[in-house]
């Protein structure tokens, strides 16, 4: 038996089910027409395969469609996902192909195959997924015949990966991507009515055995981030080196007055012919020195020859009518947004507001700044080939929602690995020495915060309203620490210059930083910790933009933590409940070394989120922690206390109060407040202040006061 995973309001439900009963699912899919839509979508969409299988088509979506777990039979157990028993299944993908008959073409391959248990069509139309059974080699009748230990199953399961994946290489004749073959991988549910089954299928041979191969070759980030497209861009190479060794062994058949021009056409027709971008094609021709005689020359020629199919792919692609009935200016809108999408890659960074571009053929592949003085280049590379470039034009299209939003913080967490299990939370923890009893925890808490905090979760009706605030001598680690928490690719969107006297500043802050440090927390005023307190409480901020004429909604990402060499910081009792103060203890340090695990570190903090893990406080959590601050929090000001209370009452309302309610009112509003030590002739000095004019009468021999509570 398999297991299919889907959503129902929310929430994931695993149902097991027989191959017979899959196979039948996938002939006659009740679902086919959902399969049909996104068939005719997918190539309109700009996907992203995870880890698990999972297709992501945006930074913040995957494809919500039942997913096939073909390796093992799985069950809930206490809200996360338990293998109950491994089945001996593995799946090899074939994925990326170009029309759907190609499709077809692989799935009737893998029929011939004796050991192939299904093939079918993938829910896209352009990948085949093949289903096949593996064995132990078997030493003696006494072995079983598949695994059952863990570290065992996971072996025997890659080496079966590898083995099926060799032999289907053979059957086709081609590459195989190689997907790292996780026990939790997963397969969309597909419709193929010709989809093939059989249960009698042979079973392909392996053991668990750990055997020396170069898959997967792991490349870290950092590599890969150097080395972009360094499959794709190596095809494209080869393909334009052939076509060109093609070319010029024509060269001396060529007229001397035709052969430039003869030359670069038969390069371009050939280049897109073999699909190679433009800007690709048009790049390696410029590096050849025989035939970058005339730049100006070659870029027209290119632009000329490829410009009549991506002209029809953006009529495709938007849908317009014939060409010939549409406007000029239309007409060179076009050729503009043609000519920078082929040249271009541009996205607007929605942390951040400002666009961003890479020119394509390029060996730096970084995003950097559509500056004023870059988008004048643009509209100049565009005239420079026949394009009525204005500047609006140039300006319109970068301004546009047509260039890709990109969310830095929630497209890197896409791209995170699915959690180990190994508690990373609790390491981080230990990093800081401490007496809080609960600092493992409230750090648990405030990380699934700041997690949900970047996904914007429906659930969260604040923002993430905790602040751990670690209290310490200087030079024990505090702000190095705080430095360390985010991973180096988010490092940009950390910050420790937090402006509390401009609004706009502050406004801006919240949503353009993922983690601000509130260094040297104790320099912040008491109606500057009020101001706080109400942003943790946003899960979101409005303002009014400069030079914009409405106030508007912008997402809240940042999260807050504080550092703070005074040992009693906090000056708003009714603020304490948002501070987890976490004091480090004379002359120990905290282990600020920047060798955090970051992607598991994180993928555990979403683990908790997306396993509905609360990360705020309930009425009891927030009673200990006022507790557990009060050590933390300034003796009260009595004329502070009064402002914060009382104001003088309008008219027909307010009444008289005496001191001792007044005093009691304290006591009951304050935590900290000590009423022994506060006589009614100390709060009658207070209440007599020049700040407050408030109305007095003496009643009985005893003062009282006309006052309105607030």
């Amino acid at each position: 038996m398999i297991s299919l995973l889907k959503f129902s309001r929310g929430k994931e439900v695993i149902n097991r089910l027989e191959l017979s009963a899959v196979a039948e699912m996938i002939r006659q899919n009740p679902d086919e027409q959902r399969v049909r839509n996104l068939r005719l979508q997918y190539q309109f969409m700009k996907p992203v395969r995870l880890e698990d299988g999972q297709i992501a088509v945006d930074s913040r979506h995957v494809l919500d469609m039942p997913r096939l777990l073909f390796a093992a039979e799985h069950q809930h157990f206490k809200g996360q996902r338990k293998m109950l028993v491994y089945n001996g299944l593995v799946v090899i993908e074939v994925n990326g192909l170009k029309t759907y008959e190609e499709a077809v073409i692989v799935r009737n391959q893998a029929s011939k195959m004796e050991e192939t248990v299904m093939a079918f069509l993938g829910a896209s139309g352009k990948s085949v997924k093949i289903v096949c059974r593996g064995e132990l080699f078997k030493k003696d009748d006494k072995e079983d015949m598949i695994p059952t230990e863990e570290d065992a199953i996971q072996l025997f399961h890659l080496n079966l990966y590898e083995t099926a994946r060799r032999a289907y290489q053979n059957q086709f004749g081609f590459d195989i991507e190689y997907l790292y073959p996780l026990l939790e991988r997963t397969v969309y549910l597909s419709a193929d009515p010709d989809m093939y089954f059989n249960p009698n299928a042979r079973a392909f041979k392996a053991d668990t055995e750990k055997h020396d191969t170069s898959e997967p070759v792991t490349i870290s980030e950092e590599s890969d981030h150097l080395m972009p497209g360094r499959t794709l861009t190596r095809t494209y190479q080869l393909n334009w080196l052939f076509i060109v060794k093609q070319v010029l062994g024509d060269y001396n058949e060529l007229p001397d007055e035709e052969r430039q021009m003869q030359l670069l056409m038969r390069i371009a027709k050939m280049s897109l012919e073999q699909g190679i971008p433009l800007s690709h094609a048009q790049g390696l021709t410029l590096l050849h020195p025989a035939l970058n005689t005339d730049p100006v020359l070659l870029r027209n020629v290119f632009s000329s020859v490829y410009e009549a199919t991506l002209q029809e792919d953006y009529r495709k692609k938007h849908k317009i009518k014939p060409l010939k009935s549409i406007p000029d200016d239309m007409i060179q809108a076009m050729r503009t947004e043609i000519f920078l999408e082929s040249h271009f890659d541009m996205r607007k960074n929605l942390m951040t507001g400002v666009a961003e571009y890479r020119d394509k053929f390029s060996e730096d592949q970084t995003y950097k700044p559509l500056t004023e003085e870059v988008r004048n280049d643009m509209t100049l590379q565009a005239i420079e080939l026949g394009i009525k470039g204005w500047d609006q034009n140039v300006n319109r299209y970068i301004n546009s929602t047509r260039i890709e939003q990109f969310d830095p913080i929630n497209t890197w967490l896409d791209h995170l690995p699915l959690w180990d299990g190994k508690d990373r939370i609790k390491e981080l923890a230990a990093r800081v020495p401490t007496n809080q009893p609960h600092w493992e925890k409230y750090l648990r808490m405030w990380l699934t915060g700041m997690v949900a905090q970047w996904r914007e979760s429906d659930r969260q009706l604040t923002g993430n309203a905790l602040i751990p605030l670690l209290i310490g001598r200087q030079g024990c680690g505090k702000s190095r620490f705080c430095k360390i928490l985010l991973p180096q690719e988010l490092r940009m969107y950390y910050n420790d210059q937090l402006n509390f006297k401009n609004e706009f500043d502050l406004n801006i802050a919240l949503t353009s930083f993922a983690l601000i440090n509130i260094d040297e927390f104790d320099k912040t005023t008491n109606s500057q910790q009020i101001v706080l307190k109400y942003l943790l409480s946003s899960a979101d901020v409005k303002f009014r933009p400069p030079f914009g004429k409405t106030i508007q909604q912008f997402r809240r990402y940042t999260s807050f933590i504080g550092t703070t060499n005074q040992q009693q910081p906090l000056v708003d009792p009714t603020g304490s409940r948002r501070f987890v103060c976490v004091r480090i203890p004379d002359g120990q340090t905290i282990d600020y070394t920047d060798n955090l695990e970051h992607r598991q570190l994180f993928a555990q903090a979403l683990h908790l989120f997306n396993n509905k893990e609360r990360y705020w406080l309930n009425n009891e959590e927030i009673e200990t922690l006022i507790a557990e601050n009060e050590p933390y929090q300034q003796p009260a000001d009595l004329v502070q206390m009064i402002a914060e209370t009382f104001r003088s009452p309008n008219t027909d309302e307010g009444r008289w109060w005496r001191p001792r309610e007044i005093l009691d009112l304290f006591r009951n509003r304050y935590p900290y407040f000590n009423s022994k030590k506060t006589s009614p002739i100390i709060l009658g000095r207070a209440m007599n202040s020049f700040k407050f004019k408030f109305k007095k009468r003496i009643h009985n021999g005893m003062a009282e006061y006309w006052l309105k509570e607030k």
